[in-house]
């Protein structure tokens, strides 16, 4: 659940954004649960400073090169690869669940056939380091101990 306090009840005046997980939940993810939210932070500071010109104080500051860099490299290699994970990982949960592909347009608001041809090409394939952290977690790049059939999204491990 995600909840939002807004104006003098958030700590800095603007908004104060939480993100509330169950026990099971925060077990599931662990450390990297701080690590997502972080690099989301990042991600709603760039935003505001791209639209605003302004630091996180309210005085206006024109960025330079040195400023994007940690936005940058958050966003690129950090967040945006766990979310394409997180992405496939749902996809290919829905199909093995038996959702349509009526279903997965309407939750990709795509045609039928472009949310036919990327299940199709997701579930032709082993599941890449990304989708692979999202569905087990564990250390990103971390060698893969197992292997996937590609057509129902079923994880074997060595000897079973």
């Amino acid at each position: 659940m995600t909840t939002a306090r807004d104006g003098g009840g958030a700590a800095e005046g603007g908004v104060d954004l939480t993100i509330s997980l169950t026990p099971a939940q925060a077990a599931a993810l662990g450390a990297e649960a701080r690590q997502l939210a972080d690099w989301f932070g990042t991600a709603l500071t760039a935003l505001a400073t791209l639209r605003t010109g302004q630091d996180p104080a309210g005085r206006p500051h024109p960025a330079g090169p040195a400023d994007w860099h940690t936005a940058i490299r958050e966003l690129d290699h950090r967040l945006l690869p766990r979310l394409g994970g997180i992405r496939d990982a749902a996809i290919r949960a829905h199909a093995a669940a038996g959702g349509s592909i009526g279903d997965l347009a309407t939750a990709m608001h795509v045609a039928r056939s472009t949310a036919q041809y990327r299940r199709e090409a997701l579930l032709g394939r082993v599941p890449d380091t990304a989708e692979h952290w999202a569905a087990h977690g564990g250390e990103w790049g971390q060698a893969r101990t197992h292997t996937a059939d590609v057509v129902t999204g079923d994880v074997r491990t060595p000897g079973n």
